[in-house]
């Protein structure tokens, strides 16, 4: 369970933004899903391992609870995969293409601007409007912002990218804010929000601003 200390996450003027906010999130996670996987895994027989020596009850209680954390988190990180990959496979737009090669096939801004032979500008509006069909396609398997939340809100990799992405964002918007001073435009930035997603059982927290 999930609340919001700052800001108003629900309001309708700042639901498309959080949308894009959690499946870049997503997104940032897919490189690391299976070596995270992978590392749990080995965990898991680590305890395995050393549960043969544990005499007492307490230990062996201990051991079990550690066994099924790692487990959990394992169906979790099995299932975002599976959502990331499946909504990329239902989506079929120019933008979801330019999302996937940016996020799954690590791919730089400046190789897509070449092959897609646009400017920097029109890339990263691709790629706000790729996260967009990309929310939408999730949303269609069920998933909007406040079911992966439950889902995966409690999963430290996620947390972690969502305060990557956080922070990236508002980088971004202040050099856009620089660019667009230095030609004479309006920014197109927006005002700054607080964000504090906090997961009650551990404490962790992304915030914007």
């Amino acid at each position: 369970m999930f609340v919001l200390l700052n800001g108003e996450f629900g309001k309708k003027e700042d639901e498309m933004e959080d949308k894009l906010l959690v499946a870049k999130t997503l997104l940032k996670c897919y490189p690391h899903l299976d070596d995270l996987y992978e590392a749990l895994t080995e965990s898991t027989r680590s305890c395995v391992a050393g549960g043969f020596y544990a005499i007492f009850p307490s230990e062996q209680m201990r051991i079990y609870e550690r066994i099924t954390e790692y487990e959990n988190r394992k169906v979790g990180l099995y299932n975002m995969k599976y959502l990331i990959e499946k909504t990329l496979k239902n989506g079929n737009t120019v933008s979801l293409s330019l999302l996937k090669e940016r996020f799954i096939g690590n791919r730089s801004m400046n190789e897509l601007m070449v092959k897609y032979g646009v400017c920097m500008r029109t890339c990263y509006r691709y790629l706000v409007k790729g996260l967009s069909d990309f929310a939408r396609e999730m949303e269609k398997l069920g998933y909007d912002k406040k079911k992966i939340m439950c889902e995966y809100g409690n999963e430290p990799l996620f947390l972690t990218m969502l305060d990557r992405v956080i922070k990236e964002d508002d980088e971004e918007a202040r050099k856009e804010e620089g660019r667009s001073r230095e030609i004479g435009k309006p920014t197109l930035s927006v005002n700054p929000r607080h964000y504090c997603f906090c997961s009650f059982s551990s404490g962790e927290r992304a915030r914007r601003g």
